[in-house]
């Protein structure tokens, strides 16, 4: 699942806002993954895909239904997301967090896309993309927080950009 995870990532990158079903289908597929490691539903390796795809199509459609009430949601537990995770995708353990450290996370990502949507989703999915890519993948030699942040800058401008040529102009 390693190379679903970098694709993922890579798609949050680019279009975490201005698609921000992607980013809901990322989020649910991260659910169904964890899901399908905690309970064995099948016997056999197709366990964690089908039940990680069975979920990010859930998280897709309630995204249309719901736009961005999903989102919300889904930035939410975006934010409890990053809390576990970012520090393995930095190199660092993560023992210290705990559930309350999540719902601190979560709460965080849920107030951010209440105040600003817009800048909110595009800054959460470039972290939470950056954090899915690294935490698959090592790059060389060179420093897990310098790729971090190379791939969270790259997020944000693609993103930006593409936000603002989706727009029309105004002549």
């Amino acid at each position: 699942m390693g190379i679903i995870d970098v694709g993922i990532g890579f798609m949050l990158l680019i279009t975490g806002r201005p698609a921000y079903w992607v980013f809901t289908g990322a989020i649910a597929y991260w659910i169904g993954g964890y899901f399908a490691e905690r309970f064995a539903l099948f016997a056999g390796p197709w366990n964690s895909p089908f039940l990680s795809l069975l979920f990010a199509t859930l998280g897709i459609f309630s995204a249309l239904l719901f736009h961005r009430w999903a989102a919300r949601v889904a930035g939410f537990i975006a934010g409890g997301f990053l809390v576990y995770q970012m520090p393995v995708a930095l190199g660092a353990q993560a023992d210290w967090a705990t559930p309350l450290y999540f719902i601190i996370g979560g709460a965080v990502g849920l107030v951010l896309l209440l105040l600003s949507f817009d800048f909110a989703l595009l800054v959460i999915s470039s972290l939470t993309g950056a954090t899915f890519i690294l935490r698959t993948i090592h790059i060389g030699n060179i420093d897990q927080a310098s790729m971090f942040l190379i791939f969270t800058v790259f997020g944000m401008i693609a993103q930006y950009l593409i936000l603002q040529y989706a727009k029309p102009s105004p002549d």
